[in-house]
C-alpha cells in the first residue's frame, strides 16, 4: 500500500469519525438499553470486575468473547464509563463505514461521478447504521472486519483477509459465512492453500469456542432454551418465510431504499457489474440466508454485513443516471433516511432500528429515579428489562441496586393477576414495544398469524389498567408514544 493511499485511508476514517462524534455528542451518555444491558454489557461487566469468560449476570450464549474482551480491556485501562464504552463503540462504527467507503471504491471502479461517495453517504445516513454505531453490541464490530475482510479479498491483501475473518467470528459466529463462500472462490480459482486458510481457521476457532462451552454448560451454545430459539424455532415453514420477508423489505424497500432500488432494477443491464461483484454478491446471498434461518428475533441489525454492498449497488445505479437525476434521487433518500431516523412505523419493530430507544431508555431513567425515590423499600415487580435497570447501577440508570425487586415475564392479566401480591407492593407496567394507535398487527388476519405461528407476548396496553382488581394507580407518564404506569397492590376490590 503506498504512503498516499494510506494517507487517504487515514482521511477518510477521521472523517467518518468526525461525522459520527459530531452527530452522537448529546447521546454518549445515555444508558445502556435493550440487549446491551441484558447480554453484552452485564457479560462484558463479569469479565471486568469477575474475571469471568461465562457470565453470572447474564445467559451463556453462542457469541464468542470478542466483544467483552474488548470492552473489559478498555475499562482496565481507563476505567468504566458510558461515554468511554459509546466513544469507542463510534470509533468501530468509524471503521465500518471506512471500510465500506473502500468496498465501494473497489466495486464501483470506471463508473460515471464518484459513487464511492455516495455509497458512503447510503451508510452514514441510515437509521440503522446511526443507532448500531453508538451501541455496545458485537454486530457492528464484526460487520466493520467483514466489510474489511471483502475489501481485502478484492485487493489480494492474503494477510489481511485472514486476520479480519478470524476478528469478524471473534465477534460473532454467523460471520463464518462470509470466509466460507470466499474460500469456495478461491479454491476454484485454484488457490487451495488460501482457501484452507482463509475458511478453516475461522472454523477452528468457532470449534473450540463451542467445545469450550460444552464442557462448562453441556450445550454447544451455551444454555439449551438459547439453542432452540436461535436453531430450531426459526426453522418452521412460516417463520422462514416470514424471516425472509423482513429480510428483503429491509433490504429493498424500508428507510427509502425503495428510491434507489427501483433505479437498479431499472438500470441493471447498463450498470455492467463486473466479476469481483461475483464473490462478494454470493456471499452476501449466503449471510442473509443464514441469519434468517437462525436467530428466533429476525433482528434487522443481523444484516449490517450486508448494507456496504447493498449501498455500493445503489450507488453504482445511481451512476448510470444524468447527474441533476442523479443527485436529486440521492438526496431524496437521503432525506427519507434521515426521516426514518426520527419517525416510529406503524407496525412492531426493533426500536434499536431508530431514535425509539432514545424514548424507552429516557421513560425508563425517570422510572427508576421515581422508585429510587419513592419506593427504594417496597417489593417491585416489573419485566425485562427495566428489572435490569433496577438491579444494576453500572447500566446507568440509578445509582443503587434495587434490593426488592420480582421479575414477571408476561404482563397479561391473567399472569398479573395469578400472581401473590402484599399490600404495598408496586407493579411497573410499560410499553415494551411501539404500540400506535393505529397498528397493522391488530388486524385479525395478521393477529392470527403472529399467534398461530409466534411466540408473541400478550402484555397489556395502557387502557387495560382497570382490569387488574386490587391495585392502585400511582403516577404514569408518556413520551413519544411509549408510557409507563406505576400502581400499588392495596388489595381493595378483590
Amino acid at each position: 500500500m503506498t504512503r498516499r493511499r494510506s494517507l487517504a485511508i487515514i482521511l477518510v476514517y477521521l472523517a467518518c469519525a468526525s461525522f459520527l462524534f459530531l452527530t452522537h455528542s448529546r447521546l454518549l451518555s445515555l444508558p445502556f438499553f435493550w440487549d446491551e444491558a441484558g447480554q453484552f454489557i452485564s457479560q462484558s461487566w463479569d469479565l471486568y470486575s469477575k474475571g469471568l469468560i461465562l457470565p453470572e449476570s447474564a445467559l451463556p450464549n453462542s457469541h464468542p468473547p470478542g466483544l467483552p474482551l474488548f470492552l473489559s480491556a478498555l475499562w482496565r485501562f481507563f476505567g468504566f464509563g458510558i461515554e468511554l464504552t459509546r466513544g469507542a463503540m463510534l470509533l468501530w462504527g468509524a471503521a465500518y463505514l471506512c471500510a465500506g467507503f473502500l468496498l465501494a471504491v473497489e466495486l464501483v471502479k470506471g463508473s460515471r461521478g464518484a459513487p464511492a461517495f455516495l455509497a458512503l453517504g447510503f451508510l452514514a445516513a441510515h437509521p440503522l447504521v446511526y443507532t448500531q454505531s453508538m451501541m455496545a453490541q458485537l454486530d457492528l464490530p464484526s460487520a466493520a472486519c467483514v466489510t474489511a475482510m471483502l475489501v481485502a479479498y478484492l485487493q489480494r491483501h492474503e494477510r489481511t483477509m485472514v486476520l479480519c475473518a478470524l476478528a469478524a467470528v471473534a465477534f460473532k459466529e454467523t460471520s463464518v459465512v462470509v470466509p466460507l463462500v470466499l474460500a469456495a472462490f478461491l479454491w476454484r480459482r485454484g488457490e487451495p492453500r488460501l482457501a484452507i486458510l482463509l475458511g478453516g481457521l475461522p472454523v477452528l476457532l468457532l470449534l473450540n469456542w463451542f467445545g469450550f462451552l460444552w464442557w462448562k454448560t453441556g450445550f454447544a451454545f451455551g444454555d439449551g432454551e438459547y439453542s432452540r430459539y436461535n436453531l430450531e424455532y426459526p426453522l418452521h415453514p412460516a417463520r422462514l418465510a416470514f424471516a425472509l420477508f423482513r429480510r428483503a423489505s429491509f433490504l429493498l424497500v424500508e428507510n427509502f431504499h425503495f428510491v434507489p432500488a427501483l433505479v437498479l432494477a431499472w438500470r441493471w443491464r447498463a450498470i455492467g457489474f463486473q466479476p469481483v461483484w461475483q464473490p462478494v454478491v454470493a456471499a452476501s446471498l449466503a449471510f442473509v440466508l443464514a441469519v434468517s434461518a437462525s436467530g428466533g428475533a429476525v433482528l434487522e441489525r443481523y444484516l449490517l454485513p450486508v448494507l456496504p454492498v447493498l449501498a455500493a449497488a445503489f450507488a453504482g445505479a445511481l451512476s448510470t443516471l444524468a447527474p441533476k437525476l442523479r443527485y436529486g434521487l440521492f438526496a431524496l433518500t437521503l432525506a427519507g433516511m434521515t426521516g426514518c431516523l426520527f419517525v416510529n412505523m406503524p407496525w412492531p419493530y426493533a426500536l434499536e432500528n431508530n431514535l425509539a430507544m432514545v424514548d424507552l431508555v429516557e421513560l425508563q431513567r425517570n422510572t427508576v429515579g421515581l422508585v429510587e425515590s419513592k419506593f427504594r423499600e417496597r417489593r417491585v415487580t416489573t419485566t425485562w428489562p427495566l428489572n435490569d435497570a433496577l438491579e444494576k447501577p453500572y447500566l446507568g440508570y440509578g445509582t443503587r441496586k434495587h434490593e426488592h425487586l420480582r421479575e414477571i415475564h408476561q404482563t397479561s392479566v391473567e399472569a398479573v393477576n395469578s400472581m401473590d401480591w402484599v399490600a404495598g407492593d408496586v407493579l411497573i407496567l410499560y410499553s415494551r414495544a411501539w404500540q400506535p394507535d393505529v397498528e397493522l398487527t391488530q388486524f385479525p388476519p395478521v393477529r392470527w398469524f403472529l399467534d398461530r405461528f409466534f411466540e408473541m407476548p400478550q402484555d397489556l396496553r395502557r387502557g387495560q389498567m382497570d382490569l387488574l382488581p386490587g391495585f392502585r394507580r400511582i403516577v404514569g407518564y408518556e413520551q413519544r408514544g411509549f408510557w409507563v404506569e406505576i400502581l400499588v397492590f392495596t388489595g381493595d376490590g378483590i
